[in-house]
């Protein structure tokens, strides 16, 4: 990458934040990661489509919950369907397959974002198999970590705490 490519990057995550990307930026930003030309700022570029074209590009955003070829894009989409448009029990089952072990997710990151997830919809509404699914999890002493992004997300499952993870729409 060019150290111009990587500036306009980093301006389109500021604008994205900013909310200064027009809507027809954002439609091309979408089309791009429609056809596969996103390339290595997927993430970056998904981002953008979230924060600055919101819940009418779900459907995109949803293609990617269970992203093998990058993690952390998987994990993007969950905390933005989940946490931000709280639209996550229209994707339970997707969620209950991501709080599953995945050789893929070496880092754990979607698996984080998925216990995160689970509690918004949770929160948002009672679902007896993804309650289950968590107190399995917690039987087995899966998830424990001892870091501040997992006491976070065990935030998520208070009805007063807010989303304290590193949130992707976070200023």
């Amino acid at each position: 990458m060019t150290v111009a490519h990587d500036a306009y990057v980093r301006q389109l995550i500021a604008r994205a934040k900013d909310g200064t990307i027009p809507p027809q930026e954002v439609k091309q930003i979408a089309q791009a990661v429609t056809e596969c030309q996103a390339g290595r700022e997927l993430y970056q570029r998904l981002y953008a489509v979230a924060r600055a074209g919101g819940p009418s590009y779900e459907p995109l955003i949803a293609t990617y919950l269970i992203y093998p070829q990058d993690p952390e894009v998987s994990a993007l989409a969950v905390q933005v369907i989940t946490a931000h448009w709280r639209v996550g029990a229209k994707y339970r089952k997707q969620i209950l397959e991501l709080l599953g072990s995945h050789e893929w997710d070496l880092d754990d990151d979607v698996f984080m974002a998925a216990v995160s997830g689970a509690g918004w919809i949770l929160h948002d509404g009672f679902d007896a198999e993804l309650l289950r699914a968590l107190l399995r999890l917690a039987e087995d002493g899966r998830g424990e970590y001892n870091d501040d992004l997992m006491q976070g997300l065990a935030g998520t499952f208070s009805t007063t705490a807010p989303f304290r993870s590193a949130s992707p729409f976070r200023r």
